[in-house]
């Protein structure tokens, strides 16, 4: 079972939240108070926590999910620590994962995005590089593609998918 954190709570994280729940994946999911009406309601909604800050989040979570505007990702990480053994979910666009891992080391990093889709883990998953497990937790979303590397990642991902 996986401890998920999820900092910034928008539109698409809680699609994601939605998911995981919908696909009885089994994870336990702490929110950011970052948007507190949306994680209120996500609270509300499914069997997750809303935490006091960031960093509270990211110390109950082995995978933390962050979709934050790129204008505000490096204030993010400054505030906050994580360790190695965190793997670090990036549906922050245009970051390379080169800078992910640069500003939030020693985590692992890896990038995300959903193909649109009205429904509810019926959208395509990109990743780039990622290990079994977190592939295991992201092809419950839908169908998922791994990129061969950061150019096929942002090919696959410019402009509509």
């Amino acid at each position: 079972m996986k401890r998920i954190g999820v900092l910034g709570v928008d539109a698409l994280s809680e699609k994601l939240i939605a998911g995981f729940f919908q696909a009885e994946t089994g994870a336990q999911v702490f929110l950011s108070p970052a948007n507190s009406e949306r994680a209120q309601r996500l609270a509300r909604k499914f069997p997750c926590w809303t935490l006091d800050n960031h960093q509270a989040v990211i110390d109950e979570a082995d995978v933390i999910i962050i979709s934050v505007n790129p204008d505000t990702l490096n204030e993010l990480a400054r505030g906050v620590r994580l360790r190695d053994s965190h793997t670090l979910i990036s549906l922050v666009p245009g970051i390379q994962s080169r800078t992910l891992r640069e500003i939030f080391q020693p985590a692992n990093c890896v990038r995300l995005r959903l193909a649109y889709s009205d429904g509810i883990n019926q959208s395509a998953v990109i990743l780039t590089a990622a290990d079994e497990e977190i592939q295991r937790l992201f092809a419950s979303l839908g169908p998922l593609l791994v990129a061969a590397d950061e150019s096929d990642f942002d090919s696959t991902t410019e402009g509509p998918v």
